[in-house]
């Protein structure tokens, strides 16, 4: 009676996960990560902290048209006049099939650059965090409101594509610690005074995965003083990234570069210390350890290693001094065990330069991950 049961179940949530021609479905799913972190030789002391909690919400109104959402609350909780915490969107977009290989898409939408930006689930990456260099060269995660289309190109088996017309940036939150970062507008009330096209190219392979993408738009946000047309102070950001997997290796890596136009206007205006030019790329390796010791196993035990370069200063404007703190060497090696394909336990270590020889430190990291 319980097999039958469970049976049953089973049917009931396939049909649910894929509905039949016609028929409504809503899905129900999330993510969240808990983080242990400890800073060795400096004062801060270890702290413990549920970095992300993540509610996953989509609905199929039809064969064609259907929606998909993420809200996150970060920190645990936001408490007033306290510092940290935040509750936020994370992509809300509605897609509308118009052929098999064109798909409509508008709403709150992920900039298709890099690996982690729209793949961003912690049992999808190797580490407790997130690269820096996806903090500070591309900002995840990085959405924005706009309009595109999706889809499937003839020319190649696997090859897609993604092209969105959204807003752009707001150079009144550049900086030069962080890049582009605090520019985002992330679907509040966001000045539409700069569309922005970004777009990718992705080709797909058993085992291989192979993406090129690109950013262009103004960020003035309507400031006159900053200029008048829909591309001014512009921002052009292009990126290149490959996944690869063979037997129990694993390798990715990204290589990035933007180019801030009319930098020394915005620091002039501003006050701040923004690089006209910020670049960089990391590469990471990982092997499954239990594809030696217990080839039978679907679980897997990644011993990874992650090497980050990046300069958010690689080119400065007239007027504003090169920081070489922001020139970043970050070497990361760890272990992530993985029971099942969606929950994971990691840990690392972190070793954090920089070109100054200041602002380093060494960083051990403990954390678990889900998605479902």
């Amino acid at each position: 009676m319980l097999r039958r049961s469970l049976y049953g179940c089973a049917l009931l949530l396939s049909a649910a996960a894929v509905p039949a021609l016609g028929q409504e479905a809503t899905t129900v799913g999330g993510y969240g990560e808990l983080h242990y972190t400890n800073p060795t030789g400096r004062n801060t002391p270890a702290a413990i902290n549920l970095r992300r909690f993540v509610i996953y919400l989509a609905h199929t109104f039809n064969d064609r048209l259907s929606f998909r959402s993420e809200v996150e609350l970060e920190d645990a909780k936001v408490e007033g006049g306290s510092a940290g915490g935040e509750v936020a969107l994370e992509q809300a977009s509605l897609d509308y099939t118009l052929g098999s290989r064109v798909t409509l898409r508008t709403g709150l939408l992920l900039a298709p650059l890099g690996i982690i930006n729209e793949t961003h689930e912690p049992p999808t990456f190797n580490g407790v965090d997130r690269p820096a260099f996806d903090h500070d060269v591309i900002p995840t995660t990085w959405r924005e409101l706009g309009i595109g289309i999706t889809g499937t190109l003839p020319i190649s088996e696997g090859l897609s594509y993604r092209v969105y017309l959204v807003n752009g940036l707001r150079a009144d939150g550049f900086t030069g610690a962080e890049g582009i970062r605090g520019g985002r507008q992330e679907g509040r009330e966001a000045s539409f005074a700069n569309p922005s096209l970004t777009g990718r190219l992705e080709w797909v392979r058993p085992g291989l995965r192979v993406g090129g993408s690109f950013w262009y738009g103004g960020t003035t946000a309507g400031d006159t003083l900053l200029g008048t047309g829909s591309f001014d102070a512009p921002l052009a950001v292009v990126s290149a990234d490959a996944r690869y997997e063979v037997r129990g290796l694993t390798v990715r890596g990204v290589i990035t570069s933007a180019s801030v136009g009319d930098a020394e206007q915005i620091n002039t205006l501003y006050g701040t210390d923004v690089g006209s030019r910020i670049s960089g790329a990391y590469i990471e390796g990982a092997y499954n350890l239990l594809y030696v010791l217990a080839p039978k196993s679907t679980q897997r035990l990644n011993a990874f290693a992650r090497y980050e370069q990046y300069n958010t200063h690689a080119a400065v404007p007239t007027g504003t001094t090169r920081n070489d703190e922001f020139a970043r060497r970050i070497t990361t090696l760890g272990l992530a065990y993985k029971p099942t394909w969606n929950t994971v336990f990691k840990g690392d270590y972190e070793i954090r330069r920089t070109a100054a020889g200041t602002a380093e430190g060494e960083i051990l990291r403990l954390g678990m991950g889900y998605q479902f």
